[in-house]
């Protein structure tokens, strides 16, 4: 399955810096919602009901490993990087910026674009940690765990407007909409 967070450049928009993972995928979690303005007419006993404002939210979560000890920095370098996501960008003249994303896991979600609000890391203890027995030859490992499981969740901001259409896709099946 393809799976990717691309951050996208604030000052180039067009180009983007990938964070690929090889990992076990535990859960993904598509959740849409509508908000409504609540209307009660004098005589009326039951409200009314106009559209306020819709809203879509994503989780996922996964299971990284490293298979051996070398590839331990790798990997962590990748999941400090999909961690700063959350922290802001800054301009040259110091403005702040919202990181932008686009989110691929298969068809399901394919480059959609959104914001990560959240990345959640956790250690079960049914993984092991590398160890740093000797100091010469391990100068440069660190005593991190060799697998941890991830959370996001992530928030898309669409490229298409969301209506109640037959046609509009939410769900990556775009090519099968046509």
């Amino acid at each position: 399955v393809k799976f990717r967070f691309e951050v996208v450049d604030h000052s180039n928009p067009t180009t983007s810096k990938m964070i690929q993972f090889r990992a076990f995928i535990d859960s993904i979690s598509d959740n849409y919602s509508a908000n409504h303005n609540e209307v009660k007419y004098n005589g009326r006993a039951e409200k009314f009901y106009t559209y306020n404002s819709f809203e879509r939210k994503i989780s996922l979560s996964f299971k990284i490993a490293a298979q051996s000890r070398h590839e331990m920095k790798p990997l962590y370098k990748k999941l400090n990087y999909l961690v700063a996501q959350t922290a802001p960008g800054y301009t040259a003249t110091n403005r702040i910026t919202t990181p932008l994303h686009k989110l691929t896991v298969g068809d399901w979600f394919n480059r959609i674009p959104g914001i990560i609000n959240s990345v959640n890391l956790t250690w079960a203890q049914d993984y092991v940690w590398e160890i740093k027995a000797d100091k010469e030859k391990d100068k440069d490992m660190l005593v991190l765990p060799h697998a941890l499981e991830v959370s996001v969740d992530f928030t898309p901001i669409h490229d298409f407007v969301p209506e109640n259409s037959e046609t509009t896709p939410f769900i990556g099946i775009n090519t099968w909409l046509q």
